[in-house]
């Protein structure tokens, strides 16, 4: 009988131990599944505030082609922000939109950054084009627990497009 007692009670802690370590993976499991489902849902509201910074760029665009080329570029270290209110706030390169009080939704975590390149070679697909156009880059960068200490917004979603001139007219 002495014997049966010792090997219950080893039972019961194997037991126990295989209990913790299958309760220790589902959790692990868990906390990853919500990780990554906080990563995809920070990633969507990024693209959604990138397409829409691109917007605000397109309708400059639009109000006329002077007001787009008129912006200061990527050539002369300046670039921009994007607040709530959708206008442009200019900052110097490098500079953060979120310590500048550009933080996207307002005390978000988001920071949406525009960059201008006019006449970019890259926006002219023939090499002979007599004018070539802005390209834009909106980035907009978020942070979270897995950005390393010193090193914020370690996450980015990037649109970039091309915009030409919309207000020249060819002679006939």
């Amino acid at each position: 009988m002495i014997k049966q007692k010792g090997q219950t009670l080893l039972e019961v802690l194997l037991a126990f131990s295989v209990s913790i370590t299958v309760l220790s993976a589902i959790i692990l499991g868990v906390v990853t599944s919500l990780g990554n489902a906080q990563y995809a849902k920070n990633q969507g509201l990024a693209t959604s505030y990138a397409t829409e910074g691109m917007t605000v760029i397109r309708k400059i665009r639009d109000s006329s082609w002077y007001n787009l080329a008129g912006l200061k570029d990527y050539a002369t270290n300046v670039e921009y922000c994007i607040d709530n209110s959708l206008a442009l706030n200019s900052i110097s390169l490098g500079q953060n939109c979120v310590t500048r009080g550009y933080a996207v939704p307002a005390g978000g975590i988001f920071s949406r950054e525009v960059i201008f390149e006019h006449n970019s070679s890259s926006c002219c697909s023939d090499s002979s084009c007599a004018v070539k156009g802005s390209k834009v880059t909106v980035k907009v960068s978020w942070t979270d627990n897995k950005c390393a200490i010193g090193a914020p917004y370690c996450h980015n979603v990037q649109l970039i497009s091309c915009f030409s001139n919309t207000d020249s007219k060819l002679a006939p």
